[in-house]
């Protein structure tokens, strides 16, 4: 257990780039807010899943008693176990900032039924060996197992960490290696063995077979060349692995790849896709519109259900690549920024309750309800049960406040521990108070997040006026001094309008109009977040255009937000003349009609312009 003990993980010393930062394994509590109910949701969620069916597959295997039945669909049928990650991940998580005797059990039952699956070799799959180079088990189940065994031994359950190592082992020498790359999707198999080499039993082979066997040296030289569609077309010849926004966590793994070899070749590869991601794949809010199985295009932004983009699974993908960013290069705010939104924006917005995990994030018409097993509930449960990793990073000589939450960090120092506690109601209020306390010399530099959705520049305050500082949108305020004794940090972070003029496939001209008549689209963003237009037209009548179930407002977007009016409750805002409501994406309901890109009658426009 000595090897889980660390609040951080420093795998500098292997690592020929090193990390400059680091995010907390523990001793990060929610106390309040939107994350608190969210994060207490996820373990609702999770006691939702019925263990004996996630374990079906293995107690067959192991020539056990199965009682109940498997789920059934895609998601345990084709790729049997993937279901026992789910649960690993999001409750082994969990368990690293509380305790909860319901998710230990569930823990401990999945471990002791995969040890007991697993071979005197260390495999230890719900299928047998033979069947292990077919459809996604090298990669997509591989890679949940592992983060769940690691999420299991950080939550408690340590033997999990060495049935890992085992498990790795098997794999650096297992028969499939020779064809793994060329299996379905096998570009999300990148990421796990670079995951398990920058744990503490990670070894040199971890990299090496990555880079022997899933490398993908035509692809990098895709995006190093910026191809214009490298994003949605992969040259390699036949079907699969086809494109896919999940691509996204093979960039996780050539970062990793990055770290360990110190191969600038890995870090323009992903530099050059993250910048063409961004620019023709990204949505207003921080969705990921490129997804299987779409007829997909660089801007082609589309809106309508049952379109499939959004994917919690990009999104997923999106936050920890950017996490992995942030962690080399802390003093640019963007990172921590993209996190942010996409944690608003789609992972706390496909929380359906505690009933369920959104497949999509939707953004225009209605929502998706919310399912039990499938891909984007296990990315979802882990995603939420890492919530406390996001808001803070440190090394030994720095903290950082990188995401606003009420929440306390218990900061273990070799010179003196440090309680950190963040008062607010964000993103609910503006104002923030970080208390710190503890005993000892504790100078240290102390970096507040000043996030660029602010509106303007940042007094901070330390010690009711000892001491002021100016913050500068878009970049980390850094106060360094001795914190010995109590101190309070004391600022207001002022939410910013922004709009955005729609641009995709799914611009609307009304040609039966005479005169044709075009619409012009605009998104809302307050802040980090996405708004959305919500409830009855003109004096409760359906506005202009409704029949063709659009949201339109007879508004001049350039008068925005001045025909914005209090709403009554904190981010809900009433629009004049209108009985439509503005108010957060993330608060919208399975049975609302609503758009983040409602329709504007333009009256002069024709429909070529």
């Amino acid at each position: 257990m000595d090897r889980l003990n660390r609040q951080v993980i420093n795998n500098n010393e292997k690592n020929k780039i090193p990390d400059r930062i680091f995010s907390p394994l523990r001793g990060v509590r929610l106390t309040d807010g939107l994350f608190a109910r969210v994060f207490q949701n996820n373990i609702q969620y999770l006691q939702k899943v019925n263990i004996d069916s996630a374990l079906y597959w293995f107690r067959k295997r192991a020539g056990k008693a199965a009682p109940g039945k498997p789920y059934r669909g895609h998601f345990e049928d084709n790729i049997k176990g993937q279901t026992a990650g789910l649960v690993l991940m999001g409750a082994g998580n969990a368990l690293r900032w509380v305790k909860d005797a319901n998710l230990e059990k569930m823990v401990n039952t999945i471990v002791d039924e995969i040890k007991a699956c697993s071979g005197d070799d260390g495999y230890l799959m719900a299928v047998p060996r033979e069947q292990f180079g077919t459809l996604e088990y090298p990669h997509y189940v591989r890679i949940w197992l592992t983060y769940g065994l690691y999420a299991a031994a950080l939550g408690g359950r340590a033997d999990a960490l060495d049935m890992l190592r085992r498990w790795q082992d098997w794999f650096n020498r297992c028969d499939d290696l020779p064809v793994i790359k060329y299996l379905s999707l096998a570009f999300q198999g990148v990421v796990c063995s670079p995951f398990v080499y920058n744990t503490p039993i990670g070894k040199p082979e971890d990299i090496e077979t990555t880079v022997k066997y899933y490398e993908e040296d035509w692809r990098l030289g895709q995006f190093i060349m910026r191809e214009p569609h490298a994003v949605e077309t992969r040259r390699q010849p036949g079907v699969e692995p086809h494109p896919h926004g999940t691509e996204l966590e093979s960039f996780e793994g050539y970062l990793d790849l990055y770290r360990a070899t110190g191969k600038h070749y890995y870090l323009r590869s992903v530099m050059n896709a993250y910048e063409m991601y961004k620019r023709d794949w990204q949505h207003v809010g921080g969705g990921i519109v490129m997804c299987e199985f779409l007829n997909a295009y660089p801007g082609c932004n589309w809106l309508s259900p049952p379109k499939p983009y959004n994917e919690l699974c990009c999104t997923s993908f999106w936050i920890l690549l950017n996490q992995r960013l942030h962690r080399l290069f802390p003093d640019k705010e963007e990172y921590v920024g993209e996190i942010e939104k996409s944690l608003y924006n789609i992972a706390v917005a496909n929380q359906d309750g505690n009933e369920g995990i959104r497949y999509f994030a939707w953004i225009d018409k209605h929502k998706q309800k919310g399912g039990l097993v499938h891909c984007c509930c296990g990315v979802g449960t882990r995603l939420f049960g890492l919530l406390p990793e996001f808001l803070y990073s440190v090394n030994d000589d720095a903290l950082y406040v990188d995401i606003y939450n009420a929440s306390q960090f218990d900061w273990e120092r070799k010179d003196g521990n440090v309680t950190v506690r963040t008062v607010t109601q964000m993103p609910y209020d503006s104002k923030v108070t970080i208390e710190l306390k503890g005993k000892g010399r504790r100078p240290f530099i102390l970096y507040l997040r000043i996030p660029a959705w602010t509106e303007g520049g940042v007094t901070v305050i330390v010690d009711g006026g000892e001491d002021r500082y100016s913050g500068v949108p878009g970049t980390y305020l850094a106060i360094e001094r001795d914190w010995s004794g109590d101190h309070t940090v004391e600022f207001a972070l002022p939410f910013k309008w922004v709009k955005t003029l729609y641009r995709g496939a799914e611009e609307y001209c009304d040609d039966r109009a005479e005169p044709p008549i075009a619409y012009r689209r605009w998104a809302f963003e307050y802040g980090p977040l996405l708004m959305a237009v919500t409830g009855a037209g003109q004096g409760g009548e359906s506005a202009p255009g409704m029949e063709h179930g659009l949201i339109i407002l007879n508004k001049d977007p350039e008068a925005f937000p001045g025909w914005l009016k209090p709403g009554g409750k904190p981010l809900h805002f009433a629009i004049e003349d209108y009985q439509y409501r503005m108010i957060p994406y993330f608060e919208i309901g399975n049975d609302e009609t609503f758009s983040c890109y409602p329709h504007f009658y333009m009256e002069a426009l024709s429909c070529s312009k």
